[in-house]
């Protein structure tokens, strides 16, 4: 048996992202949940922003932004990037996250998170009373500490890079759990059944 409730903006797991728009002069950070790869070639990633904040205005002016996925160790910096208004905070000094330089874009990316996505605006759009924007990813860091070998990023270890998970719906945080199986590798065990 299933319970019906309609049309809901019901989706999880989903990575706590810290978008930032702006300048090292100037920057604003915005947390949002709704985030999601497009497309792998090009590297294309896209976020959804309400219309009444700062951000998605600031992202269309520039052109450009960050993408920083936050670590369970900030999730109260992070929560409150999502409940204040950049328009009359400084949300860099009121959390002492550290913003550095990117490497591509002006828009800087946050140190303390463990992945940063450089995004160049590709497209954007609104559907229903949503901004959504598609970035092409121009660089990606990753805290060096998190890789088994710097020279190839898919050996980043998950538990020690440890992302903020966003559970929608019920609205709470997690982290993540312990690995059940191997992508692409798993799903063959039915290939021997025929």
């Amino acid at each position: 048996m299933k319970t019906t409730f309609g049309p809901q903006k019901l989706m999880f797991p989903c990575p706590t992202g810290l978008v930032v728009t702006g300048t090292m002069e100037k920057a604003n950070i915005v947390t949002i949940a709704w985030i999601s790869l497009l497309t792998s070639s090009p590297p294309t990633i896209g976020i959804s922003l309400g219309t009444k904040g700062f951000s998605g205005s600031e992202i269309k002016k520039n052109g450009e932004f960050t993408v920083n996925i936050a670590s369970v160790d900030i999730m109260v910096e992070a929560d409150f990037c999502g409940i204040t208004s950049g328009r009359d905070t400084d949300k860099f000094a009121r959390t002492g996250l550290t913003k550095m330089k990117s490497k591509i874009v002006k828009s800087p990316i946050i140190k303390e998170c463990p992945l940063n996505l450089e995004c160049v605006l590709f497209k954007s759009g609104m559907f229903g009373s949503t901004n959504h924007f598609a970035g092409k990813i121009v660089e990606t860091h990753i805290d060096t500490d998190k890789l088994a070998d710097s020279s190839d990023y898919t050996t980043f270890d998950i538990a020690a890079i440890n992302p903020l998970i966003y559970i929608g719906g019920a609205r709470e945080y997690r982290k993540i759990g312990e690995k059940v199986g191997d992508a692409y590798t798993i799903g063959k065990k039915l290939f021997k059944k025929h």
